[in-house]
């Protein structure tokens, strides 16, 4: 504990290296082949096998993700495990949900129970409304 009574936590610039663990901590970019975050905040990473819990994450690419009771702004995964989670945008192949909450989700495969605010099917719904109005617009009102 600080002098002042607050948690002391270290926040990183950059972190290259093999294996990663932060706990109470913060970082701007983890690089790594293997990255534990715990009860830590991190911008972005870029590893093999990332494993994020009670913690969040703005920009994750990864082969391998395991999210239990976290966030992740934007991921990009080949296998998405996901248990009491929160996920902004997201494309993967494989997702394993349980109790989650899922933005926007481009999914090759879906196991589980989770709650998708807008999947492939909706968006391309969205985009081909969006382009029938926007050439509707345009012919009705044109500019000059």
């Amino acid at each position: 504990m600080a002098s002042d009574g607050s948690p002391e936590f270290e926040i990183v610039e950059e972190v290259k290296a093999d294996t990663v663990k932060i706990t109470h901590a913060g970082a701007a970019l983890v690089q790594a082949n293997t990255v534990t975050v715990t009860q830590a905040g991190v911008q972005r990473i870029e590893a093999s096998q990332v494993t994020l819990a009670h913690g969040g994450a703005a920009i994750i690419e990864s082969e391998t993700m395991e999210l239990s009771h976290g966030g992740a702004g934007f991921l990009v995964a080949d296998n998405v495990d996901v248990k009491h989670s929160g996920l902004g945008i997201s494309f993967a192949d494989t997702v394993h949900a349980q109790d989650s909450i899922i933005g926007v989700l481009f999914a090759g495969h879906i196991e589980g129970t989770p709650d998708i605010k807008f999947d492939a099917r909706r968006a391309a719904a969205f985009g081909a409304g969006a382009t029938v109005a926007l050439f509707l617009l345009r012919r009705f009102f044109p500019r000059r």
